[in-house]
């Protein structure tokens, strides 16, 4: 009789859960398999060197690659895109000294933050924000995006905004005003976020401020890579000064 092999066993368990649940933390992972720690650590560091897991640089949690995933394609997308870009988001924030972000759209007008190199400190911006899903009319990762968009697949994704009940994108759009920053957007080089945008999004760190550029993938025009910073350290035309043309490097590395 042929017996089965327990650590196979346990791995294609791991990647089930995977699969289900999506991110999960080690903790959660040893919960719901049974597993001691120590033994999921050794599987998930063999799966992640042949590409079928990924852990995230912001929260530390473990995800499916789209090698096991391929039932959702908008995930595997976002899941493999944050794998591929870590790496760049790695150097750029030690080039700066500054977290970056990146944020990918998901669905029609529709943003999430996808990886992150923010980590908890004082006096920072909130690190907790992969899986947040920006405005893609006041953030600067959407008015990147929108800024790179052909007019009709930008009226594309504003459409889908005007069916949300949120008057103050509507009166953004309708008045003018979007197309203004756009133009500015695409003047200056970079996009910033609208003033106010975010200012009490949660209980810890300072209000934040960024400056983002598009991202392209193999289908086109994929997302947004960032650099975030508290407010009250430096206005954009600042930081841009000092680390534009490390974010346009980094930009192009990830688009490929």
């Amino acid at each position: 009789m042929v017996k089965s092999i327990q650590s196979l066993d346990r791995g294609l368990s791991v990647l089930e859960q995977l699969s289900e649940a999506g991110a999960l933390s080690l903790a959660e992972l040893a919960k719901q398999t049974d597993l001691p720690k120590a033994t999921l650590l050794r599987l998930l560091k063999t799966m992640g060197e042949r590409g079928w897991v990924h852990r995230r640089l912001n929260d530390g949690k473990y995800l499916a690659t789209e090698r096991q995933r391929r039932e959702e394609p908008e995930s595997h997308n976002a899941v493999d895109y944050g794998r591929s870009a870590g790496p760049e988001m790695v150097r750029l924030s030690r080039a700066t000294g500054l977290p970056c972000d990146l944020t990918l759209l998901v669905a029609t007008g529709t943003l999430e933050v996808v990886e992150s190199t923010r980590q908890k400190q004082a006096n920072g911006v909130d690190p907790m924000v992969v899986g947040f899903r920006p405005s893609l009319i006041f953030s600067s990762p959407g008015r990147a995006i929108l800024s790179a968009l052909s007019r009709q697949d930008r009226q594309h994704h504003l459409a889908h905004i005007l069916r949300m009940d949120s008057p103050a994108e509507r009166f953004a759009l309708t008045s003018g005003h979007l197309d203004h920053e756009l133009n500015e957007t695409r003047a200056r080089g970079y996009a910033v976020r609208a003033s106010g945008y975010w200012p009490d999004s949660s209980d810890y760190g300072e209000e934040p401020m960024d400056i983002a550029l598009p991202l392209f993938g193999k289908n086109g025009l994929a997302g947004s890579l960032s650099l975030v910073w508290p407010l009250n350290k430096a206005g954009h035309e600042e930081m841009a000064k000092r680390h534009l043309q490390y974010l346009k490097s980094s930009a192009q590395i990830i688009s490929g």
